[in-house]
């Protein structure tokens, strides 16, 4: 199973997107992909270098990033058998 996060907001290269996770290495893809098993929802806020992040798995928290950045982000996690490849 791999992780998939769908996303709807402001901040990626498109207002809908999904991120895939395999192992260390990971990818988006410009389109709106819910997970098979949907494991939480979260709110993700980056402003600058602070990353604030409400989800229903992990509660509140932040985290510090390297780079400078914009983000305002509603997310859906969870796991997939089979996601979606990456766009060449």
């Amino acid at each position: 199973m791999k992780h998939v996060y769908a996303e709807v907001g402001y901040g990626n290269d498109t207002f809908l997107s999904t991120e895939v996770e395999e192992g260390t290495h990971e990818y988006r893809v410009p389109e709106f992909i819910k997970p098979e098993k949907i494991e939480g929802y979260y709110v993700r806020i980056w402003i600058g270098k602070k990353v604030y992040i409400a989800s229903t798995n992990r509660g509140f928290r932040i985290q510090t990033k390297n780079r400078n950045n914009f983000k305002v982000l509603f997310g859906i996690g969870g796991t997939s058998e089979n996601p979606p490849e990456p766009f060449i």
